[in-house]
């Protein structure tokens, strides 16, 4: 249980850091040009770190700034409960 709090802290970092300006606060956004990441499948983890690392639409690739724990920790952060309001 403390590695999953762990990776969800560490995601809503790098959420902030990384995704924040497009997919908005809290992954709340008004805009309709990018993905309701509260929306997301939550089995659909491979989707997801597909998208993260090659890109897709306008989302940039982020291949070659995250790391494979990154994007767990992000999946992990976009997966919990209180990301899912």
């Amino acid at each position: 249980m403390a590695a999953d709090v762990r990776a969800v802290d560490q995601g809503r970092e790098l959420y902030a850091q990384y995704c924040e300006s497009c997919h908005g606060r809290d992954m709340v956004t008004t805009s309709s040009l990018v993905f309701d990441l509260r929306k997301f499948p939550r089995t659909d983890a491979e989707r997801f770190r597909s998208s993260v690392l090659n890109g897709k639409g306008g989302m940039p690739a982020w291949r070659d700034t995250l790391s494979d724990a990154d994007v767990a920790s992000l999946w992990a952060y976009v997966n919990s409960e209180p990301a899912q309001r």
